[in-house]
């Protein structure tokens, strides 16, 4: 399945919502501004920043819109998105946007990256700490959901 048909079967997903909410999600938990990073559209993704979007909303696989920067290898979206606020320490199924980067090869994301973690480090030494938390919460919320649709 080529690219353009995935993303074009990802915004059929978004069809059904109430788009009087900047922060709708689709099913898989993504937002607008997901698709906006996956189309590499910096003025839309600017625009819905400027509206108060979630920037931090995690989706498929738990992959904030920062994840899916790093992942493509779009350094302009990553810093836009970093600029704006974006959790560096955001944790999918168990790594930052950083590894999405490295499993990319995109090295100059890795080197953009690490730069402003060790400024967030630096900043609040706890910042890592409450991302791994935050990640552990969701696994648990996640776990807790699948014991109860066993027990019915």
């Amino acid at each position: 399945m080529s690219a353009f048909v995935a993303e074009a079967k990802r915004l059929s997903s978004f069809a059904e919502l109430d788009f009087s909410d900047i922060n709708a999600t689709d099913l898989s938990g993504e937002n607008l501004l997901h698709l906006a990073v996956a189309w590499e559209n910096h003025s839309i993704a600017a625009e819905l920043l400027k509206a108060g979007i979630n920037i931090n909303q995690h989706g498929d696989l738990g992959h904030t819109p920062l994840h899916e920067a790093c992942a493509k290898g779009d350094l302009e979206m990553v810093k836009l998105l970093v600029h704006a606020g974006a959790d560096l320490f955001a944790l999918t199924e168990g790594h930052p946007p950083f590894t999405s980067a490295r499993y990319g090869g995109h090295d100059h994301i890795c080197d953009y990256l690490s730069v402003e973690m060790k400024r967030a480090q630096e900043r609040e030494q706890a910042t890592y700490l409450r991302a791994r938390i935050a990640q552990l919460r969701r696994e648990i919320d996640r776990l807790e959901g699948q014991l109860g649709a066993a027990r019915a």
